[in-house]
């Protein structure tokens, strides 16, 4: 009895497992095509210009308002935001993100609920 145990155990920890890889590796290619296909409002000299996020280079300046996904990581400069990141996370609860301190780094791929960061 103790064999049927321990073996039916084996075989839904490794089922488990199989569901958890399956999972994170679809999050993974969900994230990377919402990278490709996500625009930029990059800031160039006070005005906004509309690029690819795969476009963006370091040290580039990015507006993202309430209902945008962040392009790429980055800091935040400016404003404070409220931000949804769930789908690299898996915490359901929105984090404030704000210039300044330790709460200032975005990730590309989530997505910003409210306000207005640079």
């Amino acid at each position: 009895a103790i064999t049927a145990w321990l073996w039916l155990t084996t075989v839904f920890a490794n089922l488990a497992e199989a569901v958890a890889e399956g999972r994170g590796k679809a999050q993974a290619d969900t994230l990377r095509k919402a990278k490709t296909g996500t625009v930029a409002r990059r800031v160039v000299g006070g005005d906004e210009e509309r690029i690819a996020g795969t476009d963006l280079r370091i040290g580039d300046l990015v507006v993202c308002e309430a209902g945008d996904v962040i392009p790429g990581d980055g800091d935040v400069v400016e404003g404070v935001a409220s931000v949804d990141e769930s789908a690299i996370t898996g915490e359901s609860a929105p984090v404030i993100r704000e210039s300044g301190g330790d709460r200032s780094a975005v990730t590309g791929g989530t997505k910003v609920l409210s306000d207005r960061v640079v």
